[in-house]
Formats: structure tokens, sequence, C-alpha cells
């Protein structure tokens, strides 16, 4: 019996390794055609000069714009084979100020207003962290249709995790679409109306899955989303 749960392990860890490779050498191979059409569609719209019909410059310009989505896309299947493999450097880290840091980043573009409390100081993934925490803060601007965005952090400490709640006051999430959310692409609006590519809670939970926590998703249509996540405090 033993031996058998051993092999099925040894299975899993070779198909593990197996869809890694892949997604990482299918990545890079598919980034060199992508670029390649994106730089004749800019020196065919260079060449033609003023005199190309509206029509042609639309359709170059939708090419352009869907090329750069395909490789946005790519680079959002790489970050998730990533995720066992990179950002493995182990530091202490204020969580305060990282999430601080994050929000001052979005600022850039948004209205946010960051309500930030009991965040601990803990040594751990670093990077890892800090992408969980970006990720979740990114989503709560991005589907977000108030004025001012708000955004609540907090957390709860417990014997061996802290327990993170991430709270914002936007659009919320349909009951139906709360698993689909974490399905790699998937958005919860139309893609013609969302520049967001729908990885960011695919590699979210991916990567809380990696340190051994548990992620929860609370939300209703119109009354935002809450999300709260469990990370050890020893690594």
């Amino acid at each position: 019996m033993m031996e058998q749960k051993h092999n099925c392990q040894q299975q899993l860890e070779d198909l593990r390794k197996e869809y890694e490779e892949f997604a990482y050498i299918v990545s890079h191979d598919l980034k060199a055609p992508l670029r390649a059409i994106s730089n004749l569609s800019a020196w065919i719209k260079e060449d033609m000069g003023d005199n190309l019909e509206p029509d042609i410059q639309n359709n170059i310009r939708l090419l352009q714009n869907r090329t750069d989505r395909m490789e946005r896309m790519i680079n959002g299947l790489l970050d998730f084979s990533r995720v066992p493999r990179f950002d493995l450097e182990i530091r202490e880290v204020n969580v305060q100020e990282m999430v601080a840091q994050l929000a001052a980043q979005m600022r850039e573009q948004h209205s946010l207003i960051l309500h930030a409390q009991n965040l601990p100081t803990l040594t751990t993934y670093a990077r890892k962290l800090e992408t969980v925490f970006q990720h979740l803060l990114q989503n709560a601007v991005t589907y977000n249709e108030n004025q001012t965005r708000e955004v609540w952090v907090e957390a709860a400490e417990a014997e061996n995790t802290y327990q993170f709640r991430v709270k914002d006051n936007g659009i919320g999430i349909l009951v139906d679409a709360q698993e689909k959310v974490f399905r790699m692409f998937y958005t919860v609006q139309p893609k013609d109306q969302q520049e967001s590519l729908g990885v960011g809670l695919t590699i979210t939970r991916k990567i809380i899955q990696f340190v051994g926590g548990t992620l929860e998703l609370r939300s209703e249509p119109g009354q935002g989303t809450e999300i709260t996540f469990t990370w050890p405090k020893t690594v």
C-alpha cells in the first residue's frame, strides 16, 4: 500500500513538472510569431502613411490590440507556471508598508482610499505575498465603478497562521460566477469592456495553495467583494 501511494505521488509530481515545462516552452515559443505580427502591422501602417482608409486603420489597430492582449495572456500563463519555481527568496516583510506602497502605485490611475490595520511583520516568501496583495488590490480598483475606490485590509493572528481579509466597495460578483473567477482568463465583465486578463485570482489561489494556505471569497452584486486567506507564520 505504501509503495502504491508513493508511486501515485511520484506520478502526480511528474505530471506537475511536465505541465510546468509545457507551459514555459509554449509561452516562449508563442511570443516570437506574435511580436512578428505586431511589427509587420506597424510597418504596414508606417509604409502606407496617411493613405490608409479609416476602415483599414481600424483593422490594423484591432490587430495590434489583439496581439498585445495575446502576449499578455501568454505572460499570465508563464507567471502561473512559475509559481512553484520562482520568487522563493525568504525575508522579513512589513505587510503594512507593503500594502501601502502597492496602494500608492494604484493611486496614479485611480482615486483610492486604503483602510489597513493590524497587519503583521513576518518572515516569508516576500515576493509571493506581494504578488497576492497586488492582484487583490488591482481587482478591487479595476472591478469598481465608484468615483473613489475603498479597500479594507486587515489581519487576525492564529496559532500558526495569519488570516488576511481584503474587502472592497466594488461591483461585486454574481453567485454563479464566484468559482469561475478562479479559472484562467475568466473575467466578470465582457473582454471588450474590460482590459483585465482574468489571471490575477488564478495566480493568487495557486500561490496560497503553494504555501499551504486557504482562500475564501464572499461577494454580492453591488455590495463589493471580500476575500480572506490564510498565510503561514513560518515557511
